[in-house]
């Protein structure tokens, strides 16, 4: 509301542009915050092995240090999606249609403040459910314990 009302207060910048950019900058930061916190998590010899066995800097990130890292990143992306999935029922305030937007309209056409309520929260409800569910497909394929030998030595000259 305050990059609606206040920043963009006096631009003809829609509120969707707006709610996208408000969301992108909050979601980023939580996410090179957690990107940052997580890959300080790796010891710091995983970098000098990588190094060593002659990955570029590129190649030691990707392949040597964020797997690692993602185990350590995964619950807290998981909770920073469902909530800027929550999040998102503030748009309605700058004119944005969203669901809780919907359900207000309805209640104010039916007088029925209980079924519309609910129909949102259960929406809400299953869509969060949807992305925490991906999130932990996305943590069993990142686990250690699960992958092949094949897999972790990717890259790695093993004939010498």
């Amino acid at each position: 509301m305050v990059l609606f009302y206040i920043i963009f207060g006096k631009s003809n910048i829609s509120g969707i542009i707006v709610s996208i950019i408000a969301f992108t900058l909050t979601f980023g930061i939580s996410v090179y915050s957690m990107l940052k916190t997580g890959t300080g998590a790796v010891d710091q010899g995983q970098t000098e092995g990588s190094y060593a066995l002659g990955f570029s800097d590129n190649e030691a990130f990707f392949l040597i240090i964020l797997p690692q890292a993602l185990m350590h990143i995964l619950p807290i992306f998981k909770g920073e999606l469902v909530s800027l999935l929550k999040a998102t029922a503030v748009v309605g305030y700058i004119a944005v249609q969203d669901l809780t937007r919907a359900g207000d309209m309805i209640r104010n056409r039916t007088f029925d403040a209980f079924f519309s309520l609910i129909s949102v929260a259960i929406i809400y409800y299953v869509i969060g459910r949807i992305l925490g569910w991906l999130i932990s497909i996305i943590q069993k394929k990142v686990d250690p314990a699960r992958r092949s030998k094949e897999k972790i030595l990717k890259g790695v000259d093993s004939n010498d």
